[in-house]
């Protein structure tokens, strides 16, 4: 009995033996998808992050640049169109695959390949796009031609150019497609978030943004840009201040107004804001508070902090002059190098300016008599000393 059931069990175990060898054999029979070093090794391409708003569909045209990733048993193989529109494949050959559509490309390679592997076990995707090639001109920081994603947007471009110049017309830019022209007005995108503004760019596109007319612009300086905008009729200032940037206005405290007649004022800030401005006006920002130089015949030389509304006697006064030693008759200004008299009642006084007071004659022919008598005790002196010898 107990042979019996030693015969039974080594019967099954060589059931199950057989079963495994079987199933071996059978799992041996399907492609491996392992690539010779038997590790899934993906290309560095696929794994580049893609900047696109939809996915690409069918209708995608394939040409140079664009990247397909191909599984076989072998494994995965990243290949790129050729400047010539070809896909090369060791072992397989060469397929043109230029100006196709996606799908006529991807049944192209796989054609290619079904002459070596089971078309069951090959799949082709595309995994990266071309670059396209677009230009922009004119008010832009860093114009020129520029390759970039598929699916890029005017904004984006304006991006890499570094954004607009201070005398760029936002509301005028050409798109050139072809021999069409698109006209857009870029403040709506900016200010009113009107997304058919921003353009989705295609291959080839030319983009211009025009300047503004100098003759209808306003200018507004800081220590650290410049930015000039088109005037804008019955506009004050603290509305050009709101179109540029708060952080500008919450920075500067003074604000120096240039009207195109040439006539200079200078303001506190916060009490400009209302000034409404003419074209070709010139508006100067500054935080620091400004100075005005007083020298000549005065108890202290050097500056004196500008209050808007002084004039020059008021300066003057703050330095300590006396009648005596000054001569309120010929007080000059200099201002950027050139030199005026001014009525020190009513002379205007700017920031930077230079107040220059004179002697006054009788300090001055005080000087001379005294200088004189120097001289002529010296002299006596010297004539002394000669006849005394």
């Amino acid at each position: 009995m107990f042979a019996i059931l030693i015969l039974v069990l080594a019967t099954c175990s060589f059931a199950i033996s057989l079963d495994d060898d079987a199933q071996n054999s059978a799992m041996s029979a399907l492609p491996t998808f392992q690539s010779q070093d038997s590790k899934f090794q993906r290309s560095s391409v696929v794994s580049e992050p893609l900047k696109l708003e939809t996915a690409v569909d069918s209708t995608y045209e394939v040409g140079p640049g664009d990247y397909f990733e191909i599984l076989t048993p072998k494994g995965f193989d990243v290949v790129q169109v050729s400047a010539e529109g070809n896909i090369s494949i060791p072992s397989c050959g060469m397929v043109s695959v230029n100006k196709l559509k996606l799908n006529e490309a991807k049944d192209s390679v796989k054609s290619l390949l079904v002459s070596k592997y089971d078309e069951r076990y090959i799949q082709v995707q595309l995994v990266r796009t071309k670059k396209m090639s677009v230009s922009i001109l004119g008010a832009v920081k860093y114009p020129g031609r520029m390759a970039v994603e598929q699916q890029t947007r005017l904004s984006d471009i304006l991006v890499k150019c570094e954004g607009f110049l201070g005398m760029a017309d936002r509301k005028s830019i050409q798109v050139y497609r072809g021999s069409d022209t698109l006209n857009v007005n870029y403040v709506d995108y900016e200010t009113r978030g009107h997304g058919e503004v921003n353009l989705m760019l295609e291959n080839g596109d030319v983009v211009y943004v025009p300047y503004t007319h100098a003759e209808a612009t306003i200018s507004i300086e800081t220590p650290m840009s410049s930015y000039s905008m088109p005037y804008v009729e019955g506009a004050t200032l603290g509305e050009y201040l709101d179109k540029i940037s708060g952080v500008v206005e919450s920075r500067a405290k003074w604000a120096k107004v240039k009207k195109p007649n040439g006539a200079e004022d200078t303001y506190e800030l916060a009490a400009a804001r209302d000034l409404r401005l003419e074209p070709q006006t010139k508006v100067l920002l500054w935080n620091r508070d400004p100075f005005v130089y007083v020298g000549g015949a005065v108890a202290v030389v050097g500056k004196a902090v500008y209050m808007p509304g002084m004039h020059a006697i008021d300066y003057i006064a703050a330095s300590g002059v006396t009648i005596i030693t000054g001569s309120f008759s010929r007080v000059t200004r200099i201002r950027d190098g050139k030199s005026e008299s001014i009525d020190p009642y009513k002379g205007e006084i700017q920031p930077g300016d230079y107040i220059d007071i004179p002697r006054s004659v009788y300090e001055s022919v005080k000087d001379v008599t005294l200088f004189l008598a120097s001289l002529l005790s010296v002299i006596a002196t010297a004539i002394i000393i000669t006849n005394s010898r």
